[in-house]
């Protein structure tokens, strides 16, 4: 690709607008120079998603900002894509996926009601599902002759990423849990898994000597952040 200053990647936001624009302001970023990647998961868990969504679609078709899909993306369509169409009709058996996104933990509830509170509810769904039948599931970048792998939760670096299936892209934690699997030559750069549920400090994590990038920094914990690094350089900027 052209010559980029920096090749950002930001962590996941789970609907926490403050910091997510608190570290958005620090970076300073510049679409012309820079080459900005967003890991998915800006949905669920968070007080404020809807400025998130309002800003995400807003940014969505800027040039060099890649947007991701997550897995609460996935949740998100899922459990609304036919909503409407069966006025009064809501599916909450067990094995629903509205009942696994109204799960707790999972904050799905707290998305939905913020987003019915906005009186915007309609257009926002309907502007969502169709945003995220856009999103990938995968970017594939090289830079100095480095190539990079993002998504968002997991992948096998030995399998092309056009031939690896959703649940693995969207759900699973081999990389993060084990780093060490990887032994191509591929720069990795993971969301989903905090870094604090793998007993790391609250900040970015460079593993198997770089080649796996873990950005999930806990943007929805107390003493949790939302992250960006420029993986370049190394530099990261977090949230207040």
């Amino acid at each position: 690709m052209n010559k980029i200053d920096r090749l950002l990647v930001f962590g996941d936001i789970h609907g926490n607008w403050e910091r997510f624009m608190d570290v958005y302001q620090k970076v300073n970023v510049n679409p012309e120079n820079d080459l900005v990647v967003f890991l998915g998961d800006y949905l669920d868990r968070g007080k404020n998603p809807v400025p998130v969504m309002d800003w995400v679609l807003e940014h969505f078709e800027t040039k060099n900002m890649i947007f991701l899909r997550g897995n609460h993306e996935q949740m998100f369509y899922e459990s609304l894509r036919n909503e409407g169409q069966d006025a009064g009709m809501v599916d909450f058996q067990i094995s629903s996926p509205k009942s696994l996104w109204f799960a707790e933990g999972s904050g799905g509830f707290e998305t939905y009601k913020a987003i019915g509170k906005s009186g915007r509810g309609k257009y926002l769904i309907a502007a969502w599902l169709q945003l995220i039948e856009k999103m990938s599931l995968y970017a594939e970048i090289e830079v100095n002759g480095q190539k990079y792998w993002f998504v968002h939760a997991d992948c096998n670096p030995e399998q092309p990423l056009v031939k690896q299936g959703s649940k693995k892209l969207l759900w699973e934690r081999n990389l993060a849990k084990y780093p060490g699997l990887h032994q191509e030559t591929q720069i990795i750069v993971l969301g989903h898994t905090p870094v604090q549920a793998l007993y790391f400090g609250s900040k970015p994590q460079w593993l198997n000597q770089g080649k796996v990038v873990l950005m999930d920094t806990g943007s929805f914990l107390e003493d949790g952040h939302i992250s960006c690094a420029n993986l370049l350089t190394k530099e990261v900027w977090q949230s207040n």
